[in-house]
């Protein structure tokens, strides 16, 4: 596991300061005007102003976007912002249809678990006593452990395949047997074992298809129809549907946009793997599974799950690990949210919710920016008081020039790991060679915040009597040492 996926709870920062909203005697329309006026970045300056989301939205080319609010168990309200791409349906509203990408695989999960309930399938027994049409291939090189439905759910099945690239139109689309063996007209790799069974994270979109077929097979109806039958019907999400049901396409339809924000010349792709990446829906369509999967956990009065099984969805399985069935886990002030993110080509997404409550945010875009849509989720949770959501801001004046900087970079050893700290161009870069970089925003002196791990993390950087750095001290919750190299 990296530092980016280890790190999970957030943490209480000295010389800083938050800036909060109180709900009490606003109105619904009034706390929209809030959140969209209060966009901000991670870390906040003294003298920094709050962000207008119109104006995010023209600096990241993003032309449109949709928001729905969760708040108490309802959906307290959802807009639409800028053009579909779309000339039949040209404004994007509350009903524009978006792909959603990723965040297919948390609708994937709660369809296995009503499988389960079903008495069809056990998740920890052997994917191959429940795969009919197709055979999963073992590698021998990595033992005789079996793979379980619950390790292709969270990702510790160790298997290939990150994720899919979708096809250009609805002529010649792969079967899923063709996808998972790799052969034309696939467009993607043979989905391979490449590490032991359920011994550490390896994200795998490819993991997820199998979960599909596993699906089919075992329901004896194609997915589609079996997640919109005990999904998508019972919940009202008339507006849900899948790539490959392409009679189901509605005129209120997102186009998919560049980084640039330039539509792209075949409108959008298509992917035939549903459960990873397959969905068309609205952030309203996506609220309305959370509110009740909210519920399930709650009180167990949801529609779709027991309690018991929506309990067992937001378990991981590895110790100390955030992937849990479909979903991610974010411990914010003790306050435990699922999220999960989605990114196909032209579109991104995400969803956040509190498992303690009936709070939560879904926002998609019909573009390639996604430091948009966290923006809009640090300010739904400022302006709805959600714990762990303060926005941070630096208390004291904060100056570094190269010189400080320079005594920081070096490489810091923990264990077998090596992290490294570089300076480039007047700020602070943290690398873990070959698996993830991010930036350093600067709070004082001594600790910064890194920019890309979320839940929130920060680095201090220790030094000795003779002001010399001697180690830095990662800590999101739990803290870890990391001593320089001299």
């Amino acid at each position: 596991m990296t530092i980016k996926k280890q790190l999970l709870v957030i943490f209480s920062i000295a010389n800083t300061s938050v800036i909060s909203y109180s709900q009490t005697n606003t109105t619904i329309d009034q706390r929209i005007e809030q959140v969209e006026n209060s966009l901000a970045p991670l870390v906040l300056r003294k003298d920094q102003s709050l962000w207008k989301l119109k104006d995010r939205m023209h600096k990241y080319n993003t032309k449109g976007l949709s928001i729905a609010v969760i708040h108490d168990y309802i959906i307290e309200w959802a807009k639409g912002y800028g053009e579909t791409g779309n000339p039949i349906k040209p404004d994007i509203t509350e009903q524009t249809v978006f792909q959603a990408a990723s965040m297919s695989k948390f609708v994937n999960a709660v369809a296995m678990m009503r499988l389960k309930e079903l008495n069809k399938i056990d998740l920890d027994k052997d994917i191959n006593q429940y795969l009919t049409s197709w055979k999963f291939p073992y590698n021998i090189d990595f033992g005789e452990e079996p793979i379980t439905l619950r390790q292709l759910l969270n990702h510790t099945a160790g298997l290939s395949v990150h994720g899919f690239r979708g096809y250009w139109n609805s002529e010649h689309l792969p079967s899923i047997v063709q996808i998972l063996n790799g052969i034309k007209p696939s467009n993607s790799e043979k989905v391979v074992q490449i590490l032991p069974a359920n011994s550490e994270f390896k994200y795998s979109g490819g993991g997820v298809t199998i979960s599909q077929l596993i699906i089919s097979d075992n329901s004896k109806v194609a997915y589609e129809r079996f997640v919109n039958e005990n999904v998508f019907t019972p919940l009202g999400m008339d507006q849900s549907f899948y790539s490959i049901e392409l009679d189901k396409y509605p005129e209120e339809l997102a186009f998919a946009h560049s980084e640039r924000g330039k539509l792209l010349s075949n409108n959008y792709n298509i992917y035939p793997e549903s459960a990873a990446a397959g969905l068309w829906t609205t952030p309203t369509d996506l609220g309305r599974l959370i509110i009740d999967f909210q519920m399930c956990l709650s009180s167990g009065n949801g529609k779709i799950l027991a309690k018991d099984s929506a309990t067992e969805i937001i378990e991981p399985t590895l110790e100390g690990s955030i992937s849990a069935l479909g979903l991610f886990r974010e411990i914010k002030n003790e306050t435990l949210y699922l999220q999960h993110s989605g990114a196909n080509r032209g579109f991104r997404g995400k969803f956040i919710f509190s498992a303690d409550n009936g709070n939560g945010v879904v926002v998609m875009s019909n573009g390639t920016n996604t430091e948009i849509i966290e923006e809009i989720i640090r300010s739904v949770g400022l302006v709805y008081e959600w714990p762990g959501f303060e926005t941070l801001t630096v208390s004291t004046t904060v100056e570094l020039n190269d010189i400080d900087l320079r005594k920081y970079a070096g490489t810091y050893i923990k264990g077998n790991r090596a992290i490294e700290v570089r300076l480039k161009r007047n700020k602070l870069l943290l690398e873990e060679k070959g698996k993830w970089k991010s930036n350093l925003t600067s709070l004082n002196g001594t600790t910064f915040v890194v920019d890309i791990v979320k839940p929130l993390a920060t680095i201090e950087f220790v030094k000795d009597s003779d002001g010399k750095v001697v180690k830095c001290i990662m800590e999101q919750g739990d803290k870890t040492a990391w001593v320089k190299q001299h």
